[in-house]
């Protein structure tokens, strides 16, 4: 696991739960790594792909997914 590369990063564990969920049906094989404080919260979730699928996985992450509620 060591050779995956992180796609995404966020404090929200919702967020990074539902970009993991949309590169799994996208056909992608995806992690959560929790590098989060557990007593504090504080930290980053990074959602991880095989080196072979970033390029896939993050063009899907932006063309698809959007946090932004404006």
């Amino acid at each position: 696991m060591s050779s995956w590369q992180t796609v995404y990063q966020s404090a929200n564990p919702h967020q990074t739960e539902i970009v993991k969920d949309v590169l799994i049906n996208a056909g992608l094989k995806a992690i959560v790594f929790n590098k989060q404080d557990h007593a504090y919260k504080f930290g980053n979730i990074e959602v991880k792909v095989d080196p072979d699928s970033v390029m896939r996985a993050i063009k899907i992450i932006e063309e698809e997914i959007n946090f932004n509620h404006e």
